[in-house]
């Protein structure tokens, strides 16, 4: 079910605004990573007594996407910068909930794997490696 909304509401968007060919067709590929890595933190990162703001849910998954819907064609003319905006966004919405060093670094390693598998045509490391990650920002200015 909520591979169908979000299917709609993304392809809606990348088509109304002529996104290339290449990046619509990743649409659906971020799609499902999308909400397999929202899966996978709600069963990693469970509410506890000191971790009690551990509630991940529907809200922040569509936090993710809202800021992938932020794309414009201009600035987005290949798949791996779309994909790129996703690492971004998911980082932002499950990452910056986190408390502790080690949290982060199994978030991060969820996330890494994820898009080794999902999106292996792409060299995402260095986005992820432990000693000096190179930073993923994007801003809109």
């Amino acid at each position: 079910a909520l591979q169908t909304i979000y299917s709609t509401f993304m392809k809606g968007h990348f088509d109304r605004l002529s996104f290339k060919a290449t990046v619509q067709e990743s649409v659906s590929g971020v799609i499902k990573a999308a909400l397999s890595l929202h899966s996978n933190v709600v069963g990693s990162f469970r509410k506890t007594a000191s971790n009690f703001h551990y509630e991940f849910n529907i809200r922040h998954m569509s936090g993710v996407f809202a800021g992938l819907l932020a794309a414009k064609p201009t600035e987005f003319a290949d798949a791996e910068k779309l994909v790129l905006l996703w690492i971004h966004e998911s980082e932002r919405v499950y990452g910056d909930r986190l408390v502790c060093v080690a949290d982060l670094k199994k978030y991060r390693s969820l996330a890494g794997e994820l898009s080794k598998k999902m999106f292996g045509k792409f060299n995402f490391q260095k986005y992820f490696q432990d000693k000096n990650p190179e930073p993923l920002v994007f801003a809109p200015f």
